[in-house]
């Protein structure tokens, strides 16, 4: 049965704007069998094969109309690939790779898989790439001998479906609900995409797009991957914070004036603001940096010995998993990065872009490459390899070239390493700052989070958490590019040296004393999840 569906959204991102609209219908089937698995495409007919049926299906792709079975070679039939000539099928149970000849049904080669415990299977043109779930690696397999050439890690560990689109692998991961492309040359993740089903298996290019069939929902689907870029929201959840910042004078001098600064969070892609914030006591004035961020500043007039003080932003709203899925080839050059964004590509108090040690860095993370998703990605590596997470680090946050010296940091460190080696390389960067949700029920942070943002022509701004991939699973770092969390609030953002908040974010405060004063402050939010069925309550 042929059926018209909404497959995905196409999603165009100016900045941060969203501008939402529905893809092209595309076709949905019902599968035959019980139980799909591995899926190809001959050129002219899908293939799919049902590991329980032990059968192999040819489907007709302008209707879903079954045109011939033959039966599988095995008894746990995965993988399949075409190489223009025989349906190769894996075997999970044997352990074999059998060449089908689809006219006859018999198995002209077979082939030692030589993996632990074989998967899903692809045809590259010249190989055969395998999933071998034991090894946790893709193999890339001569089909002379069954030999493997080379071999890349896999992306997660829940792999189905694999296929070649003639120049990345796409595999799915049915636990994450996901579709990956890999470079096959080392395995990263290039692009992620939301699967079109709960439970995504088999998977197939058909020369111009993707197949992609469902175990759960038993429908196979022919993705409409167009448009400029795609994008989604999803798992929203209602949220109240409150901010603190709290100041005592343990004296037995004076603090004679205290002024107060406290990010105003506005609505974003992965939030919305459910009202104006609350503030206790009233701001003496809003004002807003260089970089457009606005805050409430609060001022205290002379703090005795004992005396205690307390400015308070309280607000609630909804947050969601945001997620722009970028394509490198969509990317547009560095030359349609437009003048305004210059600020953005300026030297700052933290990043030192003219010294040595960042030169050297970006000479050897980018080489030659001129292509401004790939710079942004060869720099994100090179963080991610030489870089190791450090809370609290030595001297509190220094600047990018003592970072790198180092090998250590924080978020912020990493936050200020990737700025500068982005911007020294052309790309205009800057930075995001929150208070973060840290479990499910109320709770306290005092920690925070701070990302960059690169900007990516024909895109635009991109989030990207060098600190989060610190993992060594490729799926999970690529996700920290162009994903926020849905238990971030973000207050901040920023270019760097700013009026009001120096190099911090979230809040400032600066003050003078007269005497011995001792200045005690702290800083923190509060946070209670409301009621997703009653979100006005």
């Amino acid at each position: 049965m042929r059926c018209r569906q909404t497959v995905l959204f196409v999603v165009l991102w100016c900045g941060w704007g969203l501008v939402l609209s529905a893809s092209a219908t595309d076709r949905v089937f019902r599968v035959p069998g019980t139980h799909p698995a591995g899926l190809e495409f001959d050129g002219r007919h899908l293939w799919l094969a049902d590991h329980m049926g032990l059968e192999i299906v040819r489907i007709d792709p302008a209707d879903g109309r079954v045109m011939s079975t033959l039966p599988a070679p095995g008894f746990a039939p995965r993988g399949l690939a075409w190489d223009g000539e025989l349906l190769w099928c894996s075997d999970a149970e044997a352990g074999w790779i059998y060449g089908i000849d689809v006219k006859t049904g018999v198995s002209r080669r077979i082939l030692e898989s030589n993996a632990k415990k074989p998967g899903a299977l692809a045809f590259d043109g010249s190989f055969l790439w395998l999933v071998d779930h034991g090894s946790r690696r893709i193999l890339k397999i001569n089909r002379r001998d069954g030999m493997m050439h080379e071999n890349i890690p896999v992306p997660a560990d829940s792999l189905r479906g694999l296929s070649h689109d003639g120049a990345y692998l796409w595999t799915c991961d049915p636990d994450e609900n996901l579709l990956y492309r890999l470079d096959p040359t080392d395995g990263q993740v290039v692009t992620f995409i939301p699967a079109p089903g709960p439970c995504p298996h088999g998977l197939c290019w058909d020369g111009k797009t993707l197949w992609n069939v469902d175990y759960q929902t038993l429908k196979m689907v022919r993705l409409d991957l167009g448009g400029s870029g795609m994008s989604r929201r999803s798992d929203p959840r209602v949220i109240d914070w409150e901010i603190v910042q709290v100041f005592r004078n343990n004296g037995p001098g004076v603090v004679e004036d205290l002024e107060v600064f406290i990010a105003v969070p506005e609505t974003l892609p992965n939030q919305e603001m459910m009202g104006d914030p609350v503030f206790d006591p009233a701001p003496a004035a809003f004002v807003s940096d260089r970089w457009g961020q606005r805050f409430a500043r609060f001022l205290f007039a002379r703090l005795e010995a004992g005396e205690r003080v307390k400015a308070t932003l309280r607000v609630r709203s909804r947050h969601y998993l945001s997620e722009i899925f970028v394509f490198p080839e969509r990317v547009q050059g560095l030359d349609r990065i437009p003048d305004s964004l210059d600020p953005f590509l300026a030297d700052g108090f933290k990043y030192d872009l003219k010294h040595p040690l960042i030169r050297s860095a970006v000479d050897e993370a980018v080489g030659g490459e001129t292509r401004p998703y790939w710079i942004m990605r060869r720099i994100f590596r090179f963080i991610d390899d030489r870089i190791e997470y450090n809370l609290k680090p030595l001297g509190g946050w220094n600047p990018a070239p003592t970072v790198l010296r180092r090998g250590t940091g924080s978020c912020s460190e990493y936050t200020f390493l990737f700025i500068a080696m982005c911007r020294a390389a052309g790309l205009p960067a800057r930075y995001a700052g929150s208070v973060v949700v840290r479990g499910p029920d109320r709770g306290f942070d005092d920690v925070w989070h701070r990302w960059a943002e690169v900007y990516l022509p024909g895109y635009g701004w991109v989030p990207v958490d060098v600190q989060a991939a610190d993992n060594k699973e490729p799926a999970r770092a690529a996700r920290c590019i162009g994903t926020v969390g849905n238990r971030f609030l973000i207050t901040t953002r920023g270019g760097g040296d700013s009026r009001y908040l120096d190099s911090y974010y979230n809040f400032n405060a600066r003050w003078k004393t007269r005497g011995r004063a001792q200045v005690v402050s702290r800083q923190y939010a509060e946070y209670v999840p409301v009621e997703a069925k009653d979100p006005s309550s």
